[in-house]
């Protein structure tokens, strides 16, 4: 591989987790705060609604179109490597119910989909070592 394309990836990877990451936190922490694309002036806010629209369609479909291609890829194949980024996945996504839950108030649905994908991260860590037990018979 060019050591100049692997370089330019890195750079473009990493200062996307940088601006990525005060979106992230406030996500967490305050959901409901006006830190958005239309805030830092990107776009007329005008158009703020259409792109909420965007944004709940693209990250939230678009994280569950990742997690079902990961386990289905993790699982067929037996890719340990890919189960433990599926279970990181669907694990964080779980603390963050957990810690809406903490914040803003119990609510049933909320603490059943949570304990939900605590099953799910435990379950893919299971199949992601006993495939390792296989693999070494």
């Amino acid at each position: 591989m060019n050591k100049t394309l692997l370089i330019a990836s890195k750079f473009i990877a990493y200062s996307t987790v940088l601006f990525l990451l005060p979106f992230w936190v406030l996500a967490y922490l305050d959901p409901m705060a006006s830190m958005n694309i239309d805030s830092i002036g990107l776009i007329p806010s005008e158009t703020a609604q259409i792109i909420g629209l965007s944004n709940i369609r693209g990250s939230i479909g678009g994280l569950r179109l990742a997690i079902i291609a990961l386990i289905i890829i993790g699982t067929y194949y037996k890719k340990r490597d890919v189960l433990l980024s599926v279970a990181i996945l669907v694990g964080t996504v779980s603390a963050g119910r957990f810690i809406s839950l903490a914040i803003d108030g119990w609510e049933l649905i909320g603490f059943i989909t949570a304990a939900g994908e605590v099953i799910i991260t435990t379950s893919l860590l299971y199949i992601r070592s006993s495939i390792s037990n296989e693999n070494k018979k």
